[in-house]
């Protein structure tokens, strides 16, 4: 893994660990919904992705573009960094929108995200939980070992630590935010946020089930202004899911959860 990107990966951990440590002294874990096998999920989950899968994915993309374009080493490490981040975040967060609504959408594709939605309860430890196919092949990890490839290795780390920090605050399991959307100011600021950013709100929409929930909606990574470009965005404001989870019982076992693909058994779309 390259040294910055490496760095930016710690950080997030330190964040999401801070949190993790913030819901446990609220006494959120305590709640019945959540199952000894959820633990495992999580715990494998987040350890498979930071020892190897996203370790793997970035030392196979720049080994390929160092070797189908040798030529283009470092050819872009002389840009501006604003120049040089939107190169690298746009086409990231744009490729993570279509990669997740397909997962919804198509059949073959779910499985390899269900495990990301099986969780009855909302909370940070979910947010790096996933099957090991949706982690290796998220489309995101590969453009950024081109980037590195092409000299933007800086940029990356800088881009990966936004996604990173973003996508664990959008999954703390408390409903801090939906206060501020009835006062009036922060109210404002609110929606005005998530005209260009996916909210903790946004989020738990996609996560939840029954009324005010979205589970086919809200796919957004870090901006949410491709929801809106392309139909499937849906404004919650301080409503908060009647429930989490998929829309059928999860009788998968926790290693059919995380190894899909690798275990004969195939989870369908009739599960959710």
């Amino acid at each position: 893994m390259h040294a910055d990107e490496l760095s930016s990966t710690l950080l997030v951990a330190g964040v999401f660990i801070a949190i993790a440590l913030i819901e446990f002294s609220l006494g959120l874990y305590r709640s019945k919904k959540r199952f000894g096998r959820d633990w495992v999920i999580d715990l494998i989950s987040l350890a498979q992705l930071a020892l190897i899968l996203k370790p793997a994915a970035l030392f196979l993309s720049l080994t390929i573009a160092s070797y189908a374009w040798p030529e283009g080493r470092g050819i872009l490490s002389g840009l501006p960094f604003w120049a040089a981040f939107l190169i690298v975040f746009i086409p990231d967060d744009f490729m993570h929108y279509w990669y997740h609504r397909f997962a919804h959408q198509w059949d073959w594709m779910w499985p390899m995200h269900r495990t990301h939605h099986t969780p009855e309860q909302y909370q940070v430890t979910i947010a790096f939980r996933e099957n090991w196919s949706w982690l290796f092949f998220m489309p995101g990890f590969w453009w950024m070992g081109l980037m590195i490839h092409l000299g933007l290795g800086d940029v990356v780390a800088v881009s990966a630590l936004i996604i990173g920090l973003h996508n664990v605050v959008a999954h703390y399991g408390f409903t801090w935010d939906a206060k501020l959307y009835n006062w009036p100011v922060t109210g404002r600021l609110m929606r005005l946020l998530e005209r260009a950013f996916n909210t903790p709100s946004l989020h738990r929409g996609h996560h939840g089930l029954g009324e005010n929930g979205v589970p086919f909606g809200n796919y957004a990574q870090t901006l949410f202004i491709w929801d809106q470009l392309f139909g499937t965005a849906v404004f919650l404001n301080d409503k908060i899911p009647e429930k989490y989870g998929t829309i059928a019982a999860d009788n998968s076992n926790w290693y059919q959860q995380l190894w899909f693909f690798l275990i004969t058994k195939d989870p369908r779309r009739s599960e959710r």
